[in-house]
C-alpha cells in the first residue's frame, strides 16, 4: 500500500540563528546638555537673587544700627542739657524763695511807714503807744498803750478810723493801772490796715 504524504515539507537549509538582543539600558534618560546649562543658570540667577535681597537686607540693617547709635548718642547729650536745665530750674526757685520776702518787704516798707505816720500824728494828748505789731502779711495791726481817761481811747479810735490806711479798729483790752502813783488805762487795739487802689480810701 502505498501513503502520500500532502502536507508541505519544510525546505531543509541551515536553520536561521536568531538575533541576539540588545541589553536593555538604564531607566532613566540625561537630560540634553542645554536643559542642563539652563537648570544651572536659573540656579545662578535665584542664588543671586537671594544673595542680593540679603546684602540689602544686611545693608538696611546696618543703617539702622548707626541712626540708632547717632540717636542714642544725641539723647545723651541731650539728657546732659536737661539735667543742667533742670538744676538751673532748682537754683531758680531756691533764689526766688530767698527773694520773694525780701521784695515783699520792700513793697510794704514806704506802706508801713505811712500807716507808722499816719498811727503817730493821730496819738490824742496824754496817751502813748508802747506796742506796735504788724503781721507777716502786712494786713493787721496791734496796737498797745496807756491813756488818761477812756475818753480818750474812743478819740484815739475814731481819729484811726479816719486814716486812709486804716480801717476796723476794734477794742479788745482795756483795763486800769497805776503808774507811778497816777491812774492810767491800759488799753489794746486790733485793726486791718490797707489802702483801696480804686478809691484811694481805706478798705
Amino acid at each position: 500500500m502505498i501513503k502520500i504524504n500532502l502536507a508541505p515539507t519544510a525546505k531543509k537549509g541551515k536553520a536561521t540563528k536568531p538575533k541576539a538582543t540588545k541589553g536593555a539600558g538604564p531607566g532613566i534618560k540625561l537630560p540634553p546638555i542645554q536643559s542642563t546649562v539652563i537648570y544651572i543658570i536659573g540656579i545662578v540667577v535665584v542664588v543671586l537673587i537671594i544673595g542680593f535681597i540679603l546684602i540689602a537686607h544686611s545693608m538696611k540693617l546696618s543703617n539702622i544700627n548707626r541712626n540708632i547709635s547717632s540717636l542714642q548718642s544725641k539723647l545723651n547729650e541731650l539728657r546732659v542739657y536737661v539735667q543742667t536745665v533742670d538744676s538751673l530750674e532748682k537754683r531758680e526757685k531756691q533764689l526766688s524763695d530767698i527773694i520773694t520776702p525780701i521784695r515783699d518787704l520792700n513793697r510794704n516798707r514806704f506802706f508801713i511807714a505811712h500807716v507808722m505816720d499816719e498811727i503817730s500824728s493821730r496819738i490824742p494828748e496824754f496817751t502813748w503807744v508802747t506796742s506796735l505789731d504788724i503781721n507777716a502779711g502786712g494786713s493787721t495791726l496791734g496796737i498797745k498803750g496807756t491813756t488818761a481817761s477812756n475818753l480818750l481811747v474812743a478819740d484815739f479810735m475814731n481819729r484811726l478810723e479816719d486814716s486812709p490806711y486804716i480801717s476796723n479798729v476794734d477794742l479788745t483790752v482795756l483795763e486800769k493801772k497805776t503808774v507811778e502813783k497816777q491812774e492810767m488805762m491800759e488799753f489794746t487795739l486790733t485793726a486791718s490796715i490797707g489802702v483801696d487802689t480804686l478809691s484811694g480810701r481805706k478798705k
